[in-house]
């Protein structure tokens, strides 16, 4: 995995603007602190990854001046990078130029699935020997995972964000490339993915241990 880079998209965990569609279950500050979580063991994962080859981190964050992006870039020992305005195709579509220009692979991850496998990341990158393009399918019709290498940068015209039609939509916009699919995993969007992520984390909480802790911490609060 020499001249590879992990990128890592994450939000500033402000109550009322993540995770909305959790409001209904755990309310705003609920949501957020959640997903704040889910940052922290996403940052886990990514220093597993680097400690594993010579992968470099990136963090590209919707803004630079809250606390907790810069305690999560201070973790990663990085410069914060900004998401640029626009859909998720354009922020895609910036991270992959400025990872290419100065590595051979570039696997982008977001911070909705705490609970990933380290060796999907692996995976990810390892599939790249051949085919240009990797993606890792969620079951919400999106994926948890795109990776690139060479001169390939994914395009994302026409892609209908937010719906069971993401992959799909990006696999025809890439139709002239060798494309790779790896494993399928879950992503955290919607109430019926709690009752997934809590029966996870049951019989396996060190896959994500701020998350378990902070669910724990949230539905006992409820009780």
């Amino acid at each position: 995995m020499e001249l590879a880079q992990l990128a890592v998209f994450v939000r500033s965990p402000l109550a009322g603007s993540v995770k909305t569609r959790l409001h209904a279950a755990l309310g705003e500050r609920g949501a957020a602190e959640l997903y704040s979580a889910f940052v922290e063991d996403t940052i886990a994962l990514c220093e597993r990854v680097r400690q594993i080859g010579r992968v470099e981190i990136a963090l590209w964050a919707d803004g630079t001046g809250s606390p907790e992006v810069q305690r999560w870039t201070d973790a990663l020992g990085v410069a914060p990078q900004v998401q640029p305005e626009g859909d998720l195709g354009i922020r895609l579509a910036t991270a992959f130029d400025a990872g290419l220009r100065g590595h051979e692979r570039v696997v982008i991850i977001g911070s909705d699935a705490p609970t990933l496998p380290l060796a999907h990341i692996v995976d990810a990158f390892n599939v790249l020997d051949e085919p240009r393009l990797a993606f890792g399918p969620s079951n919400d019709g999106g994926y948890y995972v795109i990776g690139a290498s060479g001169s390939a940068r994914p395009r994302f015209e026409g892609v209908r964000w937010s719906t069971e039609q993401a992959l799909e939509d990006t696999i025809g916009a890439n139709a002239e490339e060798e494309i790779a699919l790896l494993p399928p995993w879950y992503d955290v969007d919607e109430p019926a993915d709690l009752d997934i992520l809590r029966a996870h984390l049951s019989v396996s909480p060190g896959s994500a241990p701020a998350t378990a802790r902070c669910l724990a911490a949230l539905l006992g609060s409820q009780r």
